[in-house]
């Protein structure tokens, strides 16, 4: 699906005070487009009127929604999380930030030689040196035994001479390595792919949603306890926002018991108010709950709480990584140069420093960013994997040797790209790699089989050691034993996978 698959099918158009529902492909420039909580901006504008809170997640890979002003550019792709706004489209929908990131993957080309194309190159250069051999015997065999002999040495290395073996190792060898990883979760576009793997020396990780799990946190208080019916009031108390810092808050600590909520109020991108069973509770940023200014100081992302008007402290909110993460990350810097690009904040930059080296990590990166940091990596010499599961991952995947989305269902959004690995399986990415490696090792074994076939099969033949009848017979068993190495070694090289 393309990028309009998410987008709605009609907008509510403002037009002299009149809203009226219209096509997403009938907006113009200069319209001014009704924006509800929850909806989608369908196309490059302006701000108008009211307060926005754009989540941009799906765009941007960045998980805290963006605060925009009256007079400030909002983009397509931005999901509106604070009430109702009216913004003046700019750009056409086609036209819009997202259309360009979407259209960047429909212009990908092959940038290095492959080894099926070195194979094509050696078959040339095989079939002639063969037909010269044959000839070459021929007249030395019609000077020495006569014409009956001559014919027999011509017939018998034309027969014996397989190419076939040559050609059919690398197919058959990665055929079944992609047969192999769709097993596991590893689906791959094609063979060029798992080649291409092989030559991989670096490794460019997006962060949010690659290496973290969407919609699950980590999340630590830091003040005075609080007590179970407290927590309880919260919960209740975050589940009626749609702000992803209190819905996290809701998805952690599920309420276990009903409570009467009174009065309740929500100030936009600042907090939240309410009495609930008659006790005040005010949760959101530390200017709205008047918490020290030692703790509005703190990094990261907090939510601050207060009760009956006595600040008790904040809950801070970090990203969950991926099961195995620092087990892959480990086993994978042994053998690659990792990098780490996130449209995130920094909050995260000392705990993710025990596994990237500080100046190979990159935040706030905008998709052209990203994009430029791996060609430039790429005039360094260096041949990438790009791994990212959004949007604006699209740039650097176009550009990268190998584009590796993470999907955790069908429905979220993948980028395309060379290869999709199920976010359940993000553990066995190192292994998969090696794997990969291991097969190219295969393919080279069945190489050295077939030139040494076809090596001894050619002395016997042109020495006239061997009659066309067996030479027939042999040249199909060649190609069955290559066939069957390829297919019996992958296996059980398979067979270590999970």
């Amino acid at each position: 699906r393309d990028y309009k698959s998410y987008f709605p099918i009609a907008v509510t158009r403002i037009s002299d005070g009149i809203e009226e529902n219209v096509l997403l492909d009938e907006i113009r420039v200069g319209d001014h487009i009704k924006i509800r909580n929850k909806e989608l901006i369908p196309a490059d504008s302006n701000m108008i009127s009211g307060q926005a809170l754009v989540d941009y997640s799906f765009v941007t890979g960045e998980s805290t929604p963006v605060r925009k002003k009256v007079g400030e550019p909002v983009y397509a792709g931005g999901v509106q999380t604070a009430g109702s706004i009216t913004i003046q489209v700019s750009t056409e929908v086609k036209q819009s930030h997202l259309t360009q990131l979407w259209n960047q993957s429909e212009d990908r080309s092959e940038k290095k030689s492959s080894l099926v194309s070195i194979i094509d190159k050696v078959s040339v250069y095989f079939t002639v040196s063969i037909i010269s051999i044959a000839l070459i015997g021929f007249g030395i065999w019609l000077f020495l035994d006569g014409l009956s002999a001559a014919i027999m040495v011509l017939t018998s290395v034309l027969i014996v001479a397989c190419p076939c073996a040559l050609a059919l190792s690398l197919p058959f060898t990665f055929g079944s390595s992609m047969r192999i990883l769709g097993q596991k979760g590893f689906y791959i576009k094609n063979t060029s792919v798992i080649e291409k793997l092989t030559r991989i020396d670096s490794i460019v990780f997006d962060k949010t949603g690659t290496l973290t799990k969407p919609d699950e946190n980590k999340i630590e208080f830091v003040g005075t306890s609080l007590t179970r019916e407290e927590m309880n009031s919260l919960s209740i108390l975050s589940s009626q926002s749609t702000h992803p810092l209190s819905q996290a808050l809701a998805r952690h600590f599920p309420c276990s018991e009903e409570a009467l909520i009174l009065g309740f109020v929500e100030v936009s991108g600042r907090g939240i108010f309410a009495k609930v069973n008659n006790v005040d509770f005010k949760i959101g940023s530390g200017e709205y709950v008047s918490a020290p200014e030692q703790d509005i100081q703190e990094s990261g992302s907090m939510v601050h709480v207060s009760i009956d008007s006595v600040y008790k402290g904040y809950f801070v909110i970090s990203n969950r990584y991926r099961d195995g993460f620092s087990h892959v990350i480990n086993n994978l810097a042994r053998s690659f140069t990792l990098y780490l690009l996130s449209g995130d904040r920094d909050t995260e930059r000392m705990r993710l420093e025990k596994f990237f080296d500080s100046g190979k990590m990159l935040f706030n990166q905008k998709p052209i960013e990203k994009m430029e940091f791996i060609q430039d990596l790429q005039k360094n010499g260096a041949n990438v994997l790009m791994t990212g599961d959004g949007l604006n991952d699209s740039g650097a995947f176009i550009e990268s040797d190998v584009a590796l989305s993470l999907a955790d269902d069908i429905y979220h959004f993948s980028p395309a790209g060379d290869a999709i690995l199920e976010a359940r399986r993000f553990d066995q990415l190192d292994k998969y790699i090696q794997f990969a490696r291991k097969s190219l090792s295969i393919v080279k074994v069945s190489f050295a089989i077939s030139i040494l076939y076809n090596i001894v099969g050619l002395s016997f033949a042109i020495t006239g050691n061997l009659s066309p009848v067996v030479a027939a017979i042999l040249m199909p068993i060649s190609s069955i034993s290559v066939v069957a190495f390829a297919t019996f070694s992958t296996g059980i090289l398979g067979r270590k996978l999970k």
